[in-house]
């Protein structure tokens, strides 16, 4: 989290100077503004034995391994908010240091009766908070190899990249009302040998950033060995790359996707999840937000909203019966029970069954470009969270579902600016200039 005092001091500054009749209308604003981005943040792990103060990093909260004990007291000294990372197999050892405002994150499944344990360990002040371990840092892979009749095949220039991303993860980990949030995070594996030393560039910790604020997800971000050493010896390239990681976690604190509601046109219906992921991910990965349903919803929800069901396990009677319901009120439904072969010709088949009248949103000349739709509770706004993979300015032109009058585009380079736009057959069609990470798009009404 980004040290803002000196911005409080500003606003405390402006506050004195506003008439006394607003004055309370202000404080309700600030205060839900606080409580209502308070659930996501951008954790940062620090591994060297020795911290940077508070003041050089920008920061007020590290997240450090519990056995390092040297960085947690010197983290400590220095009033960082701390978290402390351990190990599910050290949970029943663990003992937490004495103090207040620690949060421990634990890495691994912990039974109920062990995640009890240290619960009562901690006290009620304390939190315990789950890690997820699944996520992949996101890039994009290249040569990409695929089978095709038992022949493999690599993929050329001119082909679709192959992103590895979390978007589909980060969607389906979203919790319900009350539930706690997960905290994600993901290993640097380098992709060739140079890297091993060298680390994740600078625009691969942006898009790590982009990609969990877009999305919607709270992500622990482990800092590399040689750029840790860069900012303890103030290294200029270190101090300066350390500015670009704040300027994105501090556009990203706002977790605009946690306060709308996602935009989904596709059911994806079946109740083993993990076993159909790939499908899920490519959907994604094709710009078709899908939302999971347990083959019970069929008959319990409405299904309205949704235009394409793709049905993965056996329905029973009274699932086909729902089925068939909404088959007659114009929707489509796909059955695929005895499972996807090529989960990503099966996604492009998807999309040409929606055709181009009922995709939530269609992209030109953004092949590296992923979006996750979110609306307003009251449908009179929209908004689009958009991620480029490719980290490179790029040209992207949109078509949105809904006739929208304004478009107002903003990114960490770019404080906002309204767009041009043009209304066709209920579509609303614009393009990003220069979408060079990451970037969010208002459509109102």
């Amino acid at each position: 989290m980004i040290d803002m005092c000196a911005d409080f001091r500003r606003i405390a500054d402006a506050f004195v100077q506003l008439p006394a009749a607003i004055r309370p209308l202000v404080c309700f604003l600030i205060c839900f503004s606080a409580v209502a981005s308070a659930r996501a943040e951008i954790l940062l792990r620090w591994d060297q034995p020795q911290v940077p103060s508070r003041e050089s990093l920008g920061i007020s909260t590290l997240v450090v391994r519990a056995k390092n004990t040297a960085a947690v007291k010197r983290a400590r000294d220095q009033g960082y908010r701390l978290y402390l990372q351990i190990d599910a197999a050290d949970a029943a050892s663990f003992v937490p240091p004495a103090g207040s405002g620690i949060t421990v994150l634990v890495s691994g499944k912990l039974s109920p009766a062990q995640l009890k344990q240290l619960r009562q360990r901690m006290g009620p002040a304390r939190r315990v908070i789950s890690v997820d371990e699944r996520g992949k840092w996101p890039h994009i892979r290249s040569n990409w190899v695929t089978k095709n009749n038992g022949v493999l095949q690599v993929t050329g220039r001119s082909a679709q990249p192959w992103i590895e991303n979390n978007a589909a993860l980060l969607r389906l980990a979203r919790p319900e009302a009350g539930e706690a949030t997960p905290v994600f995070t993901y290993s640097w594996r380098p992709i060739t040998l140079s890297d091993v030393d060298e680390g994740p560039s600078l625009d691969d910790y942006l898009v790590a950033i982009a990609e969990s604020g877009s999305f919607g997800g709270d992500l622990l971000l482990p800092l590399h060995e040689r750029f840790e050493r860069g900012l303890l010896l103030g290294q200029p390239q270190a101090r300066s790359d350390w500015t670009e990681i704040r300027r994105y976690i501090e556009f990203y604190s706002w977790n605009l996707p946690d306060r709308y509601q996602p935009i989904a046109n596709i059911g994806v219906v079946t109740s083993e999840p993990t076993l159909w992921f790939e499908v899920m991910n490519l959907l994604a990965r094709h710009n078709l937000p899908c939302e999971l349903l347990s083959p019970a919803s069929l008959v319990s929800r409405p299904l309205k909203g949704l235009d394409l069901l793709v049905v993965l396990d056996e329905p029973g009677q009274s699932q086909n019966d729902a089925l068939a319901a909404f088959e007659r009120g114009g929707g489509q439904v796909i059955r695929m029970l005895k499972g996807v072969a090529d989960p990503n010709a099966f996604a492009l088949d998807v999309r040409q069954k929606l055709g181009r009248a009922r995709r939530v949103v269609d992209i030109w000349n953004g092949i590296t470009v992923l979006v996750a739709p979110f609306q307003e509770p009251n449908g009179t706004s929209m908004l689009l969270t958009i991620v480029n993979y490719a980290h490179q300015d790029l040209p992207v032109q949109l078509r949105v579902k809904g006739s929208f009058s304004q478009v107002r585009y903003e990114s960490p380079e770019d404080p906002g600016a309204l767009l041009p736009s043009q209304d066709r057959d209920g579509f609303t069609e614009f393009v990003l200039p220069a979408l060079r990470i990451g970037g969010r798009v208002f459509l109102s009404r």
